[in-house]
């Protein structure tokens, strides 16, 4: 009969340790994503690549362009990028609105290409084609959104980047 006491009371303190080593589990991992959570450094863009141009037919306005943007991940951690939306601007003319083809992964300290597309105005592409072909520098500046995250945990970020770069195709 003694026994049988001693069980129930065992059985009764059960849930109490299986809580208590619940939180202790949470705990832990709460802890540890604290502590991964270091300062993130901004890519570095290195050029873009693979631009593509559709095909121009008389009397259309626009003109689908496709381009490989490539940059490096200074981090010690990957990440993984979910969307991006952003207009194009060359000497603060709106060149066009360009979106992500796909989600990329980033590895850690290593290159990635996120693969845009988006149109440009026909009279746009024509006059900064005469740069293209002398490979002028242009100030290029790209401003808008981008999701980002890590281990499911998204987070939408402002893009406004500036810089100047020898258009080619």
């Amino acid at each position: 009969m003694r026994l049988n006491e001693e069980k129930i009371r065992c059985q009764e303190k059960l849930p109490y340790f299986a809580a208590m080593r619940g939180l202790s589990i949470s705990g832990l991992v709460l802890m540890l994503l604290a502590s991964s959570c270091k300062e993130v450094i901004d890519p570095l863009f290195e050029d873009i690549q693979d631009l593509k141009i559709g095909k121009l037919e008389q009397g259309i306005q626009k003109v689908s362009v496709s381009a490989g943007i490539r940059f490096h991940n200074p981090n010690r951690f990957g990440m993984h990028l979910k969307e991006v939306d952003c207009d194009l601007y060359a000497d603060n003319n709106l060149l066009g609105h360009f979106t992500n083809l796909e989600a990329v992964k980033i590895s850690p300290q290593s290159q990635f290409t996120i693969p845009v597309k988006g149109e440009i105005g026909t009279p746009i592409l024509l006059q900064y084609s005469g740069r293209v072909l002398l490979r002028e520098p242009t100030p290029i500046r790209v401003a808008g959104k981008i999701k980002v995250g890590r281990a499911g945990f998204y987070k939408t970020v402002p893009l406004d980047h500036l810089d100047t770069i020898v258009l080619k195709w």
